[in-house]
């Protein structure tokens, strides 16, 4: 049976693609696939295959090489034929391997069968690697914005999303049940589009993979709306404190002092830290360097020839540490001056304060000398009015007027796109936007649940306190609880049974906290032997969710 492991599932789409052709040859790629490629392998370990050269598809006035066979691994997009058609009719390489990440239909064939005049096509394949993978059981299909879309975007963005849901399928080889969130018009669009794909004549038999053990395989997409929350969080694992702070995209990280590789295939100190909280990282990262430093000091005693043959040899191996250990330190050191520059450790604690306890007059008070502070930056100031902004919505006493104001007297926002923003997460987000029960609000025994965390809270790390919705889903889920009339089948019957496979989408993106949920759910008991995936449009920080918002605010403004 194929593991639900997507970075596996790439790499060997990407090998086989490479094996097939012997020889020397130039690798051509889109600008997706690039990103794709680049996940799971180094430039060196292509490079080592008898690959001689990367080329970008659009580059202008690429050199001719009629002596190298090309391999050419695509998305089946309509720019990518136009450019390959015109390829083909003057061809700069001696054979042409096609390879598409997802379904071709029949007319794209017939036109890349015309456009061969030369005959120059060896060979079209489908590999089924449509999708960005992040971790193990993580992926993304960088869709940079879902909302505020023309009906032009809006479908190119649906297609996108079904087209990489697809190939999660395929590559996975599972035909799951697909649920969806009933409320939210983009998890039941998808749904819809998706099963209608699976249900074609000419994709049908492609999803046919027999039945396997265990309960049946489910998709649960569901909508970004209906956790806000979780976006607009400091983050204090290292990944997700790297992707909030600095930003990745696609294992790369621009730094001050210029960009750095941050993947776990690649580093083995950065893979057995990706889930460790700051402090440990902290401790885990001088370890680091202690340990190059002391090999170092080894190094430096060199007394005989003996000693000097040993050095040689070891001289890649300790550069590679020192090297090693020297991105995470500088990577620590950048981390630490943020935090300490925006004041994240108060910020933080008062955003968990709002996204965890409901006792209104200790979130007023907590938030009233950070939103007056010169202090705390612009950012945070907005965070913490918008989380207050949903978390008390609806309360008696709701006190946003002047918290606001507060904020507008000590910052540089301006009060009209403060306000608009303001009136945009509560439509985005608001009750009124939401499935489920965001803050436990809804049942007397989630309210007590509640109303008892303010005397946990000492015993438990006050930055970590959230666990996002995605938590209580799974959950609910594995269980057989996870409602019917919210969350319905777009086709066939549920079944109560344990799942033994999840694929979880997340319409307008997944976070990395969310990814961390994942890894705490392998330790419950309740998940055994259950294989979780979870996916996003794209990976969400807080600044990416701000400008999400933005732009619909700007939208719902010129409308």
């Amino acid at each position: 049976m194929v593991h639900m492991d997507v970075i596996v599932a790439i790499q060997r789409y990407i090998q086989l693609m490479i094996e097939s052709v012997k020889g020397m040859k130039v690798l051509i790629l889109d600008h997706e696939t690039m990103g794709i490629v680049s996940s799971v392998f180094s430039q060196n370990e292509i490079l080592q295959q008898e690959v001689y050269l990367f080329e970008l598809i659009d580059t202008p006035n690429r050199e001719v090489m009629t002596h190298l066979k090309s391999i050419c691994f695509l998305r089946p997009t309509q720019e990518n034929l136009f450019l390959l058609s015109d390829e083909l009719k003057k061809p700069k390489y001696e054979q042409y391997h096609l390879f598409y990440t997802n379904v071709l239909k029949a007319d794209y064939l017939e036109e890349l069968a015309h456009a061969d005049e030369h005959e120059v096509v060896t060979q079209v394949q489908e590999y089924y690697a449509d999708y960005f993978p992040i971790h193990n059981n993580v992926f993304s299909f960088n869709i940079d914005t879902s909302v505020a879309l023309s009906p032009t975007a809006y479908q190119n963005t649906l297609d996108r999303t079904c087209d990489g849901l697809s190939a999660i399928l395929l590559s996975l080889k599972r035909k799951p049940l697909i649920r969806y969130e009933k409320s939210s018009t983009d998890a039941t669009k998808i749904a819809q589009e998706l099963v209608r794909r699976m249900n074609a004549k000419e994709e049908r038999s492609l999803f046919d993979f027999g039945r396997k053990a265990g309960g049946v395989p489910v998709l649960l997409i569901i909508d970004r709306r209906s956790d806000p929350i979780t976006p607009l969080l400091t983050q204090w694992t290292y990944q997700a404190m790297v992707h909030e702070l600095m930003g990745i995209r696609n294992n790369r990280v621009n730094t001050g002092s210029g960009e750095i590789v941050l993947s776990a295939l690649q580093d083995d100190f950065f893979k057995a830290n990706l889930f460790a909280n700051y402090g440990d990282l902290g401790e885990n990262v001088k370890r680091k360097a202690m340990e190059a430093f002391e090999q170092g000091k080894r190094n430096q005693n060199i007394q005989s020839i003996e000693d000097m043959k040993n050095f040689l040899q070891n001289y890649p191996e300790f550069q590679k540490l020192s090297s090693n250990a020297s991105k995470h330190v500088n990577m620590l050191t950048d981390l630490s001056s943020i935090v300490s520059s925006r004041h994240l450790y108060p910020v933080s604690e008062a955003e968990q304060e709002l996204a965890v306890n409901s006792d209104h007059s200790f979130a007023v008070k907590t938030l009233t000398p950070l939103l007056s502070s010169p202090k705390v930056g612009d950012a945070e100031k907005l965070r913490l009015l918008l989380l207050y902004a949903v978390r008390y919505e609806n309360h008696s006493a709701n006190q946003l007027g002047s918290l606001m104001n507060m904020v507008l007297n000590s910052s540089s926002l301006d009060k009209q796109e403060t306000v608009g923003l303001i009136k945009t997460m509560l439509l985005y987000g608001g009750e009124g936007s939401r499935s489920g029960d965001l803050f436990g609000n809804k049942n007397w025994f989630a309210k007590a649940k509640s109303s008892i965390k303010r005397g946990l809270k000492e015993a438990t790390n006050v930055y970590t306190q959230h666990k996002p919705m995605l938590a209580e889903h799974l959950n609910e889920l594995v269980r057989g609880k996870l409602s019917e009339v919210e969350y319905p089948a777009i086709e066939g019957k549920i079944d109560r049974n344990k799942p033994s496979d999840i694929i979880v989408f997340i319409a307008g993106g997944a976070t990395y906290e969310e990814s961390v949920t994942l890894r705490e759910a392998k330790d419950l008991p309740e998940f055994a032997n259950v294989r979780i995936v979870l996916g996003g449009s794209s990976v969400l920080n807080s600044s990416a969710f701000l400008k999400e918002l933005a732009r619909l605010r700007d939208s719902n403004m010129r409308n």
